[in-house]
């Protein structure tokens, strides 16, 4: 009995030792805890809380996804805009260069007529100085010299005119004075010296009116319109001799008092113009009739009978009027070809009319087209075709700009189809039959 008591305590007690020492441990660490299933209630409040903060980084990923989606969005929203603002930009840069080429085209022909009827203009001045009576103008000479002299004494004003006038007059005084007189004449120039300096404008502006007969056609000079010619007249220059006797300082102050771009006097040489007019004597064209010719001559109307004189008509096998006819057919061909190609079924006697309507204006390029460009020429049109032929008493403009929309694909429209095209829309063409 000792025996076996001593075996199980020598080999067993070790054991209960242990197991009571693990029921220690374990009461120990387990100690308040609750255990639900294989996870403890701590472990899953952990691994819940972790999975709240997953799931609110992925809502916050969510979101600055879809913030990037309306940026990108927005982005493809503003190139396609700058896209179509540079096609647009693009069509209307096309636009206005055609325009430009139109009015480049237009002032082109413009400034080439006009030098035409300058040159065509200068051989007519001449050939009337060339068949004046000498006599009549040496003697007209002195009495405008005079008028000048005494409406510049009178209005104390001095001017180009005045001195212009002023030399020939002392010239007539030599010859007919005698020749204590002569001596005298120095005395005037000494005193008209001071007073050149005296004055604070140049003296070419000093003109009272047109002191000296009919004033000159200021519109000869290349660079001088209508409205310049007006200006001039109201700054008291009316005579080429006037504008001859500008210097520097007299045309930087016409160009001041003037509408005018800086340096255009001197570009368009209005002052050497003037100085070949005064010389021709162009100054006088207004005032001066070219005398007719004698009755009988081959030149009068009148035979030496007294009868109407009648033209002539061709030699017998003269092709002269075929050849007109062929160019008149030819050029109405044209005309009528440039209709039909807005209106097929246009009739040819509406288009004569508007051909004979039209009249020697086709005769020149400028007259032969329409340019939509310049207001100035639709308000003619406007004013003179379609108030007047057409008898429209409202809205004549914008029937004008109707033409030019329905001809706007043509650079050189013809004046014959914008009549034509003006009348149809007023429902007008049977004026012209």
């Amino acid at each position: 009995m000792s025996n076996s008591i001593a075996f199980i305590l020598c080999n067993w007690l070790w054991l209960i030792a242990a197991a009571l020492l693990g029921l220690l441990l374990g009461w120990l660490f387990f100690r308040g805890k609750k255990i639900d299933g294989d996870l403890s209630i701590e472990g899953e409040g952990a691994l819940r809380a972790e999975a709240d903060s997953l799931r609110g980084r992925v809502q916050e990923l969510e979101g600055n996804v879809s913030t990037r989606d309306t940026e990108i969005s927005g982005l493809k929203g503003k190139l396609a805009a700058g896209a179509a603002g540079a096609v647009a930009a693009t069509a209307l840069a096309a636009t206005a260069a055609s325009k430009a080429d139109d009015g480049a085209d237009d002032d082109t022909y413009a400034l080439e007529w006009r030098n035409r009827y300058l040159a065509a203009r200068v051989k007519y001045l001449e050939s009337q100085i060339a068949e004046a009576p000498k006599p009549a103008a040496k003697k007209a000479a002195p009495k405008k010299k005079a008028k000048a002299a005494k409406a510049v004494g009178a209005a104390a004003l001095v001017g180009a005119a005045a001195a212009v006038a002023a030399k020939p007059k002392a010239k007539v005084k030599t010859k007919a004075a005698a020749k204590p007189k002569a001596k005298a004449a120095p005395k005037p120039k000494a005193a008209a010296k001071p007073k050149a300096k005296a004055a604070p404008k140049p003296k070419v502006l000093y003109t009272d009116g047109p002191t000296d007969g009919t004033p000159d056609d200021l519109k000869l000079i290349k660079g001088i319109g209508p409205k310049f010619e007006k200006d001039l007249n109201s700054k008291g220059i009316y005579y080429f001799r006037q504008i001859a006797a500008w210097k520097k300082k007299d045309v930087t102050m016409v160009e001041g008092i003037i509408d005018s771009i800086p340096g255009r006097i001197e570009r368009d040489s209005w002052v050497p113009q003037a100085k070949g007019f005064a010389k021709s004597g162009a100054a006088t064209t207004k005032s001066r009739k070219k005398p007719g010719p004698k009755p009988g001559t081959k030149r009068g109307n009148l035979t030496a009978a007294g009868k109407p004189r009648q033209k002539p008509g061709p030699k017998a096998g003269s092709t002269r009027d075929t050849a007109k006819a062929s160019e008149a057919d030819a050029a109405f061909d044209k005309y009528f070809a440039n209709v039909q190609k807005y209106h097929p079924k246009a009739r040819k006697p509406v288009v004569q009319g508007i051909v004979k309507h039209c009249g020697i204006a086709l005769r020149t390029r400028d007259g032969q087209l329409v340019a939509c460009s310049d207001e100035a020429e639709l308000q003619t049109v406007a004013d003179g075709f379609v108030t007047k032929k057409l008898g429209r008493t409202e809205g004549q403009m914008d029937l004008v700009k109707e033409v030019c929309q329905d001809m706007k694909g043509e650079r050189f429209k013809s004046r014959v189809t914008f009549y034509y095209l003006a009348a149809k829309k007023a429902r007008k063409l049977g004026q012209f039959t």
